[in-house]
């Protein structure tokens, strides 16, 4: 799925997708780390929604009504992100290698040119660094049982 993030394009595995969601108000309790936006609440589901252009020291801009929120399967986690473009196919031979060391965390894991821009094809499993997975993933728990417990004391 490409999308992209200040003007750049960039792409995460369709099978890693969930789905795509609108922007929608998030909950931002105390203490979140810079790199989290807030937390989504999916049908029950507090996803935390991770902002691309902070992860990659991009230029902050305001997400809008429409901004694209992209749930991962795994996590539950969520990326922002400024726009979804579409589908690519590239066969892996269209698939071109990048250095080590060309990105943070080593996370764009190929290259692809399309109509004469080129896509980074990032990994999912790179976006964070360790610490901050286990960060979110306690701050997930959090918002969870907040959630939980609202939605059990009714309207």
């Amino acid at each position: 799925m490409v999308f992209t993030l200040a003007g750049q394009p960039c792409a995460i595995p369709l099978e890693s997708v969930r789905e795509v969601v609108p922007m929608a108000q998030l909950a931002r309790p105390p203490g979140l780390p810079a790199l989290l936006e807030g937390f989504l609440n999916l049908r029950g589901e507090a996803v935390p929604v991770v902002r691309l252009r902070r992860l990659f020291g991009l230029p902050e801009a305001s997400p809008g009504l429409y901004t694209p929120v992209v749930i991962l399967k795994e996590g539950p986690l969520a990326l922002l992100v400024d726009e979804v473009s579409g589908i690519l196919s590239a066969p892996e031979e269209a698939r071109l290698p990048v250095q080590e060391g060309h990105a943070f965390n080593d996370c764009v894991e190929a290259e692809v040119v399309l109509d004469g821009r080129t896509v980074h094809l990032l990994s999912k499993d790179r976006l964070l660094l360790e610490q901050e997975r286990r960060r979110i993933a306690e701050l997930q728990v959090t918002a969870q049982r907040r959630l939980s417990e609202l939605e059990a004391s009714g309207p």
